[in-house]
């Protein structure tokens, strides 16, 4: 009975794998079409720090976008390298700062309604050095209108 449990099991990876094999090699000559995704995001960060953070501390702050890709661009191998945003800076007051960055992208993608994903990094640091840091990834958001720039507001507690 376990023999052929382990059968049956070993079969059905057996399929699954020539299926998403067969699926890449169709995907490379079906010539699907991609669909531009462009425009920009300006986000704000708005952080709440704790009291092991010091008035006066600077805020350094990243965003990165990236589509959100689809389980079947996953294992087609169908990717697009995120795009970055510069850094911003802010300081802190009262156990607050703001920080913004911008950042634009151009994407191929299969499937634009899927919108795309943010992902930041937020450091604190003072005049000894690094204090605190806060890293978030994969945050769904909608593609703002074809070159326009959507403004995203973030507040982040440490």
């Amino acid at each position: 009975m376990k023999q052929l449990r382990s059968s049956r099991l070993l079969l059905f990876i057996l399929l699954a794998g020539a299926a998403v094999f067969g699926a890449k090699a169709a995907n490379q000559n079906s010539g699907a079409t991609l669909n531009a995704a462009q425009g920009a995001y300006t986000v704000t960060f708005h952080v709440n720090a704790p009291t092991t953070v010091p008035d006066g501390a600077t805020i350094a702050c990243k965003a990165r976008i990236a589509p959100n890709l689809s389980l079947f661009d996953h294992l087609t191998g169908r990717k697009a390298a995120p795009v970055e945003s510069s850094t911003g800076y802010g300081r802190v007051a009262n156990s607050s700062a703001n920080c913004t960055v911008a950042t634009s992208f151009a994407f191929h993608v299969a499937n634009p309604g899927a919108g795309a994903r943010l992902s930041y990094q937020i450091d604190a640091y003072t005049s000894a050095g690094p204090v605190f840091a806060r890293t978030q990834e994969g945050i769904p958001v909608a593609y703002p209108q074809a070159g326009s720039t959507t403004n995203l507001p973030l507040d982040v507690n440490f």
